[in-house]
């Protein structure tokens, strides 16, 4: 461990608590940052900043975790810069569809005409949806979606019959599974591929003035995939029992087993462009983007490259 004097502070924020971002929890809760000299002050994304890049952008976090999406659409827009992403996180989409009838096996068809309720809090999860639906021959407008219900009404709204199908993340997916009200239909890890999913991200003016402190960080990051590879469910549900206090150990468990038994999470951070080009692919698609995005203004792999090589 790094020696007292010559510990940096690190401000890091999530877009929302979930199993899906275990990789983070592992990091934290494992010492694993703490090792390479940083303290780290972790919180999910506070409500006066409308995402993770905004909050970047506006100096209220040094790194966050965020959907490359927001950094593509940006560029999209017109943005000249952007924050860039460094390392991965997530590999896969972590979403799935429930729905409230056992379906064996499930038929993509079935969701034509049916009520869904689809992810209200970021646009990623729809588009990724929305991908896997035109692949099996079913045109997202063809759903009878049920919007404007934040996540907790979503998942009542289910509860109590109001929709046929719902698309959610871990660990409420567990809990519907666990409670029998839900069944799973659809996983889109798999459906989808490898991916781009979810990576850290900072603004060029940190990265720049900060690269010590960003080398420690990619470090102690690669050291937890390393660790989240090498152990079970179980001991990697005891490592981040404490982010999910509202939820039994046993269903933390199932859920990190379910995640990765479909492969969701990176061995390394390394973000390479055949899986940003994926994630770019569903984003045409669902029309949140309209031109490619140069893999080199939205990801800098030099720092993951030297990260890993200093480790050798």
């Amino acid at each position: 461990m790094a020696s007292t004097s010559n510990r940096r502070p690190l401000r890091l924020i999530e877009t929302f608590r979930s199993v899906f971002y275990t990789p983070i929890y592992v990091s934290v809760a494992g010492g694993f940052f703490e090792k390479e000299g940083l303290d780290v002050d972790f919180k999910t994304c506070p409500p006066e900043f409308a995402h993770p890049l905004s909050a970047l952008n506006r100096g209220g976090a040094d790194i966050a975790q965020s959907g490359i999406m927001r950094s593509i659409i940006s560029s999209d827009w017109g943005a000249e810069t952007v924050p860039m992403h460094f390392a991965k996180i997530n590999s896969r989409d972590g979403f799935f569809v429930l729905s409230r009838t056992n379906q064996e096996p499930f038929l993509w068809e079935s969701l034509k005409g049916a009520k869904l309720i689809p992810v209200g809090f970021s646009p990623m999860p729809w588009a990724s949806l929305q991908f896997a639906l035109r692949r099996h021959g079913v045109e997202p407008d063809e759903l009878d979606l049920v919007t404007g219900l934040s996540f907790d009404d979503g998942i009542s709204a289910f509860r109590e019959g109001h929709a046929e199908y719902i698309h959610v993340p871990q660990p409420a997916a567990e809990l519907l599974l666990d409670d029998g009200i839900g069944h799973v239909a659809a996983a889109l890890g798999p459906e989808n591929g490898h991916l781009a999913y979810s990576s850290f991200a900072a603004t060029n003016q940190f990265l720049d003035s900060q690269p010590e402190t960003v080398q420690r960080f990619t470090i102690g990051f690669a050291n937890a995939l390393e660790w989240l590879a090498a152990n079970n469910a179980q001991e990697v549900g005891q490592a981040i029992a404490s982010f999910f206090p509202e939820v039994s150990l046993e269903l933390v468990v199932k859920s990190v087993a379910r995640l990765k038994a479909q492969d969701n999470w990176p061995t390394d951070p390394v973000l390479a462009q055949p899986e940003y080009e994926n994630l770019h692919d569903i984003l045409v698609a669902a029309g949140l983007a309209k031109e490619r995005q140069p893999y080199s203004k939205v990801v800098r792999t030099n720092i993951v490259e030297t990260a890993l090589s200093s480790r050798n």
